[in-house]
């Protein structure tokens, strides 16, 4: 499925809902004895964002499989750049981001197409 930049947006516009993006920012400390990870921590984003399925096959990101989702993330007003040590949460739902992939219009990010899985 291929989409504009413009597109994209719209779709945010139209259908989009308020999401939580979940950046990992302390990465913790590994205990080897229990096979744990203690003391990471983390930090939360709101955006409003858009979920779309991808076909199989093909996609502009990656190989997928059916049943593979994307979100769209504006960048304009996010503080942050998604990547996929991240969490994307809403609507009673959280999904890990896979892949990432910036869409520029003139040198400017203008959105984030984020590969995710549950």
């Amino acid at each position: 499925m291929s989409f504009n930049a413009r597109d994209l947006l719209k779709m945010v516009q139209d259908f989009g809902e308020t999401l939580t993006l979940r950046k990992v920012t302390t990465d913790g400390t590994y205990d080897a004895t229990t096979g744990t990870l203690s003391g990471s921590a983390t930090t939360d984003y709101s955006f409003t964002g858009y979920f779309y399925n991808l076909a199989e096959g093909t996609s502009d990101l990656n190989q997928t499989r059916k049943g593979r989702r994307a979100c769209v993330i504006p960048a304009k007003g996010l503080k942050v750049v998604p990547d996929d040590q991240d969490q994307i949460s809403g609507n009673g739902d959280t999904v890990n981001i896979t892949t990432v992939r910036t869409i520029f219009s003139n040198g400017q990010a203008v959105c984030y197409l984020c590969e995710v899985f549950d």
